[in-house]
């Protein structure tokens, strides 16, 4: 009887559409065709899973791919102009506006982030040690995920009730209650001294960058963002004449999910195409621009295990790596940099069924690798070895998490 590693290689050997049954406008034609397609059909398996769009920067030039269907009821391919919500991904876009706060001195990395907030926050500080930009982006200010607190939520871990429960905690919500509630809030510990991840405090980053610059967060995003990287499809709702190109989210129990909330904001909440996230891909590829690089520079760990301004730092290979992923109720994203090669990848799926986002994630650094379908067989196996035989429930306490 063929071993689990014949299985792996026969599957590799063939083309994706024929051993994963998944259509795919992929020509396999090049040899970043045949690693993309490699990569998907080893990673990307299993009736769970829809659509994926992903794009792939190498220095000027961009491919776009295409996988699955747009949804579970009809046989459309996705396409690079659907819309997706990019959930947690959001965060980098609100990193990359912090930068440009530091950038033009509008904002400090350890000073009181208090100050940019209306009224006295004096609960925002442990033994005389306030939360700071430092803290609030790399999820160590001790602010609790949410507000309200969603933590009884997420221990039950109920994935055919979590949608409707953290929609019906949420809905209502907006600056000024945010805001209101905040005085309320006790911190978990010391700002710096533990990661603990937080939604709340990203929004409390968007609510400074509203103070600093005196223009709402979405029409900063738009003109310093946006509008620069020709990214016209990508903001915090979707316009009517746009709907019919918003992909349908599906649970991981098959069934549609609801979009997030509009209050989601500077957390979780922008829609974008493949298209357009190639434009944000290639800027961030150039740390030659000053907002990009401070975007990137460390601020806890090493280069090889660390956190920058919302980007998590890490080493493949030998080389340097900057990721950031999320999730919402139905869809998933990834977007993976490798600055020194110029190359980077979003890629965004409308499912969140378990282990999504990792896969997402392994399908960049496997077609980065550039490694043979036999080598790419041998590392998937030894993935496969390490994995428990029943995938664990999705973690929550990571970035890389649903919202």
């Amino acid at each position: 009887m063929p071993d689990r590693r014949t299985w792996l290689l026969a599957a590799l050997a063939v083309p994706l559409g024929t051993a994963g049954a998944m259509p795919s406008d992929n020509p396999r034609a090049t040899a970043l065709d045949r690693a993309v397609d490699a990569a998907v059909g080893a990673e990307f398996t299993g009736k769970c899973h829809v659509g994926l769009s992903i794009a792939v920067v190498r220095g000027a030039d961009t491919r776009f791919y295409d996988y699955g269907t747009a949804s579970r009821t009809g046989a459309r391919l996705p396409r690079p102009t659907d819309i997706y919500e990019i959930a947690s991904v959001t965060k980098s876009f609100t990193g990359a506006l912090a930068a440009k706060a530091l950038v033009e001195r509008r904002m400090t990395l350890d000073g009181d982030f208090r100050r940019l907030l209306p009224g006295a926050y004096p609960n925002l500080a442990w033994q005389g040690r306030p939360i700071t930009l430092r803290t609030l982006a790399a999820h160590r200010s001790g602010l609790p995920r949410d507000i309200p607190d969603s933590d009884a939520v997420f221990a039950r871990a109920d994935y055919s009730t979590i949608a409707r429960d953290l929609i019906a905690l949420e809905r209502g919500y907006g600056r000024r209650r945010y805001l209101a509630e905040l005085h309320d809030l006790r911190l978990r510990t010391a700002p710096g001294e533990g990661f603990a991840y937080s939604n709340i405090g990203m929004k409390l980053i968007g609510f400074g960058l509203e103070t600093a610059y005196g223009t709402p967060f979405d029409r900063l995003l738009d003109r310093a963002i946006l509008r620069p990287l020709g990214m016209k499809d990508t903001g915090f709702a979707v316009p009517p004449a746009s709907a019919a190109r918003r992909m349908i989210p599906y649970g991981r129990d098959g069934t549609v999910q609801p979009y997030h909330l509009a209050n989601a904001g500077a957390a979780y909440g922008l829609y974008s195409t493949a298209a357009d996230m190639a434009n944000y891909v290639r800027w961030h590829l150039d740390e030659r621009d000053p907002v990009v690089r401070q975007a990137h520079a460390r601020l806890y760990g090493s280069d090889s295990d660390g956190q920058a301004l919302i980007w998590n730092l890490g080493r493949d290979g030998g080389e340097r790596l900057l990721w950031h992923g999320g999730g919402t109720f139905g869809m998933s994203s990834q977007v993976v940099l490798y600055p020194h090669a110029r190359e980077g990848y979003a890629l965004l799926a409308n499912d969140s069924c378990a282990g999504t986002e990792a896969a997402l994630k392994q399908i960049a650094l496997d077609v980065h690798s550039g490694r043979s379908a036999d080598a790419l067989g041998k590392a998937i196996e030894a993935r496969m070895s390490r994995r428990p035989a029943s995938p664990p429930l999705l973690r929550m306490d990571r970035p890389a998490t649903v919202r």
